[in-house]
């Protein structure tokens, strides 16, 4: 009974725990941006992502992400999650070693802080990964 009061709490104001690293049961490892880079481990070793300045809207954010050799990036896009943004995808180019590079810019937003989920999917049988991060208006 205490746990299904636990999760009705969490879902019913929006807090839902996050998993800095791989687990075989979750469908979806999550990370959270700190300090601009997050690391975890995934079956393949560890993967670090890394983005470039201030996280803000309507400018340039250079990307970063160094994967395990062998590990290889399908597809990489990002989206609002408190508010629908559309989809932007990032396109990452593998640059040497397992480093992958690539920009991308986020659009503007009424939402005084705008919450945002960068979701990489891999060639590999890894589960997607999504890594969350928060821009804020100033002003």
């Amino acid at each position: 009974m205490l746990l299904i009061v636990g999760l009705l709490t969490s879902i019913s104001t929006g807090i839902i725990p996050i998993n800095n690293s791989y687990n075989n049961d979750s469908e979806n490892t999550q990370c959270i941006l700190t300090e601009n880079h997050c690391e975890f481990m995934l079956t393949a070793g560890r993967v670090r992502v890394d983005i470039s300045g201030l996280l803000t809207t309507e400018e340039q954010l250079d990307i970063s992400v160094t994967l395990p050799v062998g590990l290889t990036i399908k597809q990489a896009r990002i989206e609002g999650v408190n508010m629908f943004m559309g989809i932007v995808p990032v396109q990452l180019i593998l640059q040497d070693n397992g480093q992958w590079e690539g920009w991308f810019m986020l659009g503007s937003c009424t939402e005084p802080r705008m919450q945002w989920q960068l979701q990489i999917q891999f060639n590999e049988n890894e589960s997607p990964v999504s890594i969350l991060f928060t821009t804020e208006q100033s002003g």
